[in-house]
């Protein structure tokens, strides 16, 4: 049996607290389509969320939401900030 820490617990249940929160913002359609988007088994995925603390997240499927859903890796890691990432304004979006 794996022993899995707590931090890497909550890391998985903030990674599909994001899934849902995009779910909800309809940027993804659903688990499913997020699954297929990116080539990863459905029910790997069912289960690594129904049980966490028996299953490891890949950092892959971290960098997916941070990649292309700008959510903040700090958020995902640490439960620090803001769920997404902040937009930096620039001069020139301040113009216009």
């Amino acid at each position: 049996m794996l022993n899995i820490s707590e931090e890497a617990i909550a890391i998985t249940k903030r990674f599909f607290l994001a899934i849902d929160v995009l779910i909800t913002q309809r940027k993804i359609r659903g688990l499913n389509s997020f699954a297929q988007k990116y080539n990863i088994n459905y029910w790997n995925l069912c289960t690594l969320k129904k049980e966490p603390e028996r299953r490891v997240l890949k950092v892959e499927y971290i960098s997916y939401l941070v990649r292309d859903f700008e959510i903040s890796p700090k958020y995902l890691l640490l439960g620090i900030g803001t769920m997404f990432e902040e937009k930096e304004i620039t001069p020139t979006d301040a113009i216009s």
